[in-house]
């Protein structure tokens, strides 16, 4: 394994170098050159080859503490929530990276963020100025080109990083759109006939994004600024019954900034951020069927403010302590109205101003107990006070104490044992305590001001064994045991709204892995496999039955496979996914079931050519066999625990496929 050189803010929380290099340790360090026979464009490229690394981009959830991801930048986490994980590392040019680091189950000096497994990317300290230009386009199975891309600069001045890019963006939002057949089974009857269109694949929008990084007070500042626009319009369209069409336009504004300081000062390593996000989202949904219609529209201003402040200290090599706060001012001002036939209806919590004022303290420490067996412990205090105006009036007080213990045994430098019992606290979405509306799926939802937190005991078992250079093998097993779960829950006059049930438990194992392909003759030919199961249970509130939670986070299963090959007399590489495994979610309302349903296999190939290491040029597809995506509502005139049988609507749509091109030039 190699050593590594760190930068100075970091080398204290690192200890030494020589830690790295000490086999059992926890520690692997991947040079550039390991990627090379890739020839990775951005740093997304390079994480994506890291054996036995899954990236996790964060939750998205007010605060900064409980969002992060899984991979930091020189030793630091971004100071970024909306600019994604996923476009900072693409920003990230791989000629710039100098190494990867992965540090498993915790060591001493090193914020973790509450994570088991960590990437840190180190950037080259002499990297030259260049332009980067990016020319892509996806092509739809309607006949329809979406043109994206972007420009991006990276410049060095002295001891300052300029960074800058211009972006049109477009993202695949939603995979199912397509073409289809719908039937609608009354109580007792005949089913009826008719066509499906559903449409609205990518949310689009532009980007601008800055940021500079230079000395200050002995350490590193980083200040970074992102302004961005989305508009996603979807719908969907039944040719029966004289026809029916449900069309939704979702339009976002925001704005962030960040900036971040750390450095080394006497023996303590100093870290503290700023950020501000400003946001503005107009939602509009509307229904026209034989004879009715309805339009539901809403619009929300919110804010975040968030200021915190870390200090690192090791008592020993072996021994880190980590303590410090989080403060954060969070608001929202949220209306909406629904129209139905013409007549505006009433609904709960429709017009409300939500502010949030939340501080949080924090201690941890690691312990490198010998080569092999190391501890990771700590405890954070919260405490908020949630105030409610417009159509309800009301202020709560909530307090959580949320610990956190981590036991990690590495036999040998190639395997480890993690074990971890964690309480963690869920965060409460503004947008949950106003109306919503889903008029082609799940109907009108009113808004609940009385939410709380869920409040989650995990306990995680992982396996992790690494072979043959480039192979892995990682075996989890989560159990959560919930308290106040966020679901559906009836809140009168007809409506339900999102609330807390009381208990549920979560069950999940995974298995993921890599294995190199050298050995079947297969030269730089990579397998990856991801698969989970989950299962959960929790008491109906309505029916008093035992279901599995609500939502798509509670998927009950995934496989997904894929290979890659580098070809170097080719100067390419080329690659397939497989999904082989169906899976489904369902949603309970109260006088609705909701099942979504995959049929896969799921099939997407691509092929990248770099001539140069200026040149990159992708073509590939994705549902190249489209998959079948099924929607099924049970549908009752009453609530579902007095209500007669429902009719069944089964909305069956086969998925489209796309092909898309891109071109990368560094200049």
């Amino acid at each position: 394994m190699k050593k590594a050189q760190f930068p100075c803010i970091f080398a204290l929380a690192l200890a030494t170098t020589q830690a790295l290099a000490t086999p059992g340790q926890g520690i692997s360090v991947y040079p550039a050159a390991f990627f090379a026979a890739s020839r990775p464009a951005t740093a997304n490229d390079m994480i994506s080859r890291l054996p036995g690394f899954t990236l996790d981009t964060g939750t998205s959830a007010r605060g900064f503490a409980g969002t992060a991801g899984n991979v930091l930048i020189d030793g630091a986490r971004p100071t970024a929530k909306a600019d994604d994980l996923n476009s900072i590392l693409t920003r990230i040019p791989a000629a710039s990276v100098e190494r990867i680091e992965i540090i498993r189950g915790g060591a001493p000096g090193i914020d973790m963020q509450g994570q088991s497994v960590v990437a840190n990317i180190v950037r080259s300290k002499g990297a030259t100025s260049q332009t980067i230009v990016d020319l892509n386009t996806t092509y739809l199975g309607s006949s329809q080109w979406v043109p994206y891309g972007d420009v991006e600069y990276h410049g060095q001045s002295g001891g300052t990083h300029y960074e800058a890019a211009i972006s049109r963006t477009a993202q695949v939002w939603d995979d199912s759109p397509g073409t289809g057949f719908r039937t609608v089974t009354p109580p007792g009857g005949a089913p009826q006939y008719d066509r499906v269109r559903s449409t609205g694949v990518m949310q689009l929008g532009y980007k601008l994004h800055g940021a500079v990084i230079t000395s200050l007070w002995g350490g590193e500042w980083t200040n970074n600024l992102t302004l961005q626009n989305t508009d996603y319009p979807s719908g969907i369209a039944y040719s029966g019954d004289g026809g029916s069409r449900f069309d939704t336009i979702q339009r976002i504004r925001n704005g962030e900034f960040g900036s971040h300081w750390q450095g080394v000062i006497g023996e303590y390593n100093l870290e503290t951020l700023l950020l501000q996000q400003l946001a503005h989202e107009d939602d509009g949904n509307t229904s026209a069927t034989s004879g009715e219609s309805a339009i539901f529209l809403s619009s929300n201003d919110t804010s975040e403010s968030i200021v915190r402040a870390t200090v690192r200290h090791n008592l020993t090599p072996a021994l880190g302590l980590e303590a410090g706060g989080e403060g954060a001012y969070n608001y929202l001002k949220g209306s909406s109205s629904f129209i139905d036939n013409g007549a505006a209806v009433i609904i709960p919590n429709a017009n409300v101003t939500v502010d949030e004022r939340r501080a949080e303290i924090f201690g941890n420490a690691s312990w490198k107990i010998d080569t092999n067996w190391s501890l990771e412990g700590g405890i954070r205090f919260e405490y908020s006070v949630i105030a409610e105006s417009g159509d309800t009036h009301n202020s709560r007080n909530f307090f959580y104490p949320k610990p956190r213990l981590l036991l990690s045994w590495s036999p040998d430098d190639k395997s480890q044992l993690r074990l971890r019992a964690e309480k963690v606290l869920g965060q409460l979405k503004f947008t949950d305590f106003i109306a919503s509306s889903d008029l082609a799926g799940n109907g009108v939802a009113a808004g609940n001001a009385n939410l709380r937190p869920e409040q989650r005991w995990q306990f995680e078992a992982t396996i992790e064994r690494h072979f043959w250079d480039k192979g892995a093998i990682i075996v989890n097993l989560l159990h959560e045991e919930i308290k106040d779960l966020q679901d559906y829950i009836p809140v009168g006059g007809g409506f339900d709204a999102p609330g807390n049930i009381a208990h549920a438990t979560n069950d999940k194992l995974s298995v993921n892995g890599t294995l190199p392909l050298d050995w079947l003759g297969v030269h730089n030919g990579l397998l990856k496999a991801t698969t989970y199961w989950t299962q959960s249970a929790l008491i109906d509130p309505l029916t008093g039955e035992t279901r599995r939670i609500s939502g798509s986070n509670d998927r009950n299963r995934n496989v997904e496979f894929n290979f890659t090959q580098d070809l170097d007399d080719w100067k390419s590489t080329w690659g397939v996914t497989f999904g082989a495994a169906s899976n489904s979610w369902r949603n309970w309302r109260i006088d609705q079931i909701g099942k979504i349903g995959i049929h896969e296999p799921y099939l997407q190939a691509f092929w990248s050519y770099k001539p140069t290491a200026n040149w990159m040029i992708t073509v590939g597809s994705d549902n190249i066999l489209p998959y079948r995506f099924e929607n099924t509502q049970y549908n009752y005139t009453a609530p579902r625990d007095v209500a007669p049988p429902p009719t069944v609507q089964q909305v069956f749509v086969r998925t489209e496929p796309r092909i898309y091109f891109k071109l990368r030039k560094t200049l």
